[in-house]
């Protein structure tokens, strides 16, 4: 073959390929031009179903995840003090796109907790439906992030569905509004939820929305609703994760300072109050002790203890100043026949409650035991043979002065004689500046904030093995804890924290049973002999109630934050 005829038949080869991509293309239109021809009307409502659909589903995704998510708020610069919160919608005009998709934060009213779908706020994409329009969005009046609101796992969505789609429980719901029906004019009402959606209806506190089978001229919105469960699935992991952080520290600085571990408070229908929230002595199973009643010094007594020439302490009163802390001793001796030298030792307690059953701090900034302010029965401070009466007595053979704080009664002591009766006129004022009773730093300080505002502490259990009450000895030996299903070592812990988390099926409360609260071996008989705990992330596991007994196949949600070790 020529050079010449090779290129002939290149270039025939060529023509040949050319002629065959350009039957392919032809074939490939006419399968589309026919599949577009050949589609019902079914197809295409299915199609545009889909979309607006896969546009809801992203949507709720994003609420959920950003409920649950501290880093995303806090890096945006918002409140992240309550999991579980979600936005309030953008109600507010799109006069730019600085604010197109932003909560307007505030949604008090009921008008203004439905609205378009926040996607700036959390984070998300931009989202329409098949229409075109934007995602709109309702919000629960209980469930929007504000401080009056309480958001924790018994806390119930208030937004109901009526139709096909009925739910209750609602705590949010995403619409994907459709095309303009007659009588909505989305122009003129562009921020307008009825140019939107149909059918709603306010009811008590919050609207009830309808759903529809097939969107049709009375009604297109398609909807998609986050109800309490769902969230709370999501939520109750990150809150575990939180008590991790912040409060399974309380318990570690508590224990630093006592050597030992409060007592639970008696296992109730969990109380709203957190001034409720006492221990009771010897109870170590139940609700976490976060009181926050205020503290002061409780109980001053006088009693003599001794006398040089039969001199009595025959009558005394005492008073606290609950602003100031100041304690306020009036005592009145004599030894019958008013001896100048009458001078008796005495000892004055005052005890401040609840040291064992709450999160009290070790007292601190006591004044020394002499700088005691004692004036005679005149109400002056004179000298006599150079002993000031601002001190307890220093004459020859007086005892030194003694200040004492003894546990667990929290009693403070102070030890002393007293001036000469003559000198005093027979009566001593005594005036002793208290330290300010306070609780632990951390229960006070706001890193605790997300958790008391909301009360988790209702649906928190908590556990200490019988060793590090008070009165033990610190540590547990043979009697400590064993949690199940956790890594590591089961069988050694002190103290735990248990998530008790939503209600599940057949659970009811609030309820005075535990039972209606815990799962497996958490819900038997919160008694000191009981060492056995659980925990469980969440579906179903296999519980051995009790060990050794045969397994039982049961639903747990329960979350276990094991404290120390």
């Amino acid at each position: 073959m020529t050079p010449a005829s090779g290129k002939r038949l290149a270039r025939l080869q060529r023509g040949f390929a050319l002629i065959a991509i350009l039957a392919l293309a032809a074939l490939i239109t006419a399968f589309i031009i026919a599949s577009a021809l050949n589609r019902t009307p079914a197809d295409i409502v299915n199609e545009r179903e889909d979309r607006s659909m896969s546009a809801l589903r992203k949507a709720k995704a994003a609420l959920i995840a950003y409920a649950a998510n501290e880093q995303w708020q806090a890096s945006k610069g918002q409140v992240s003090t309550q999991p579980g919160g979600l936005p309030c919608p953008d109600t507010d005009p799109d006069t730019n796109s600085s604010n197109t998709g932003v909560s307007s934060g505030v949604c008090t009213g009921a008008a203004g907790r439905v609205g378009r779908f926040p996607f700036s706020t959390i984070g998300a994409e931009d989202l329409r439906d098949a229409s075109g329009e934007r995602l709109w969005y309702a919000v629960s009046s209980n469930f929007y992030k504000n401080s009056a609101n309480v958001i924790n796992s018994e806390t119930p969505g208030l937004l109901n569905v009526t139709g096909p789609a009925a739910a209750s429980n609602v705590v949010a719901i995403v619409f994907a509004p459709g095309e303009a029906l007659a009588g909505q004019d989305r122009i003129a009402s562009y921020n307008i939820p009825s140019a939107y959606l149909e059918g709603f209806t306010p009811s008590s506190p919050d609207y009830t929305f309808p759903s529809v089978a097939r969107p049709s001229g009375a009604g297109n919105d398609r909807l998609l609703v986050i109800t309490q469960a769902e969230l709370m699935a999501v939520v109750e992991p990150v809150v575990a994760a939180r008590m991790e952080r912040d409060l399974k520290p309380l318990l570690g600085d508590y224990f630093s300072a006592w050597g030992h571990y409060p007592f639970a408070v008696t296992f109730v229908s969990p109380s709203t109050a957190q001034t409720a929230y006492v221990g009771t002595s010897p109870q170590l199973r139940g609700l976490l002790p976060v009181t926050n009643a205020a503290l002061t010094w409780q109980n001053p007594t006088v009693t003599q203890t001794g006398s040089q020439t039969g001199e009595v302490v025959d009558s005394w009163n005492c008073s606290i100043d609950s602003t100031t802390f100041v304690l306020t001793c009036n005592v009145h001796y004599t030894n019958g026949s008013d001896a100048p030298t009458a001078r008796p030792d005495i000892r004055i307690d005052v005890t401040l409650p609840n040291i064992n059953v709450s999160f009290i701090d070790m007292p601190t900034g006591f004044p020394t035991p002499w700088n005691i302010d004692m004036i005679n029965g005149n109400g002056d401070v004179p000298s006599n043979q150079g002993i000031p009466y601002g001190y307890w007595s220093s004459a020859s053979g007086a005892p030194a002065p003694t200040r004492s704080f003894s546990t667990p009664a929290g009693t403070l002591t102070y030890t002393g004689r007293l001036q000469n009766a003559g000198s005093m006129n027979n009566r001593a004022i005594i005036s002793i500046d208290l330290p300010t009773p306070q609780y632990l730093q951390r229960l006070t300080n706001g890193s605790l904030t997300w958790y008391l505002s909301n009360q988790w502490y209702r649906v928190t259990y908590y556990a200490i093995a019988d060793g590090t009450k008070w009165g033990g000895g610190g540590g547990c030996g043979a009697a400590c804890l064993t949690v199940n299903n956790i890594a590591g070592t089961t069988n050694n812990k002190r103290a735990i924290l248990i998530l008790a988390g939503r209600a599940l099926d057949l659970q009811t409360r609030p309820n005075a049973s535990i039972a209606n609260y815990l799962e497996g071996q958490n819900a038997t008989i919160p008694a000191s002999s009981n060492l056995f705990f659980e925990h469980r992330a969440g579906g179903t596991g296999i519980v051995t109630t009790p060990p050794p007994g045969p397994p039982s196949i049961k639903s747990i949600n329960d979350r276990v934050v094991v404290v120390a070790p």
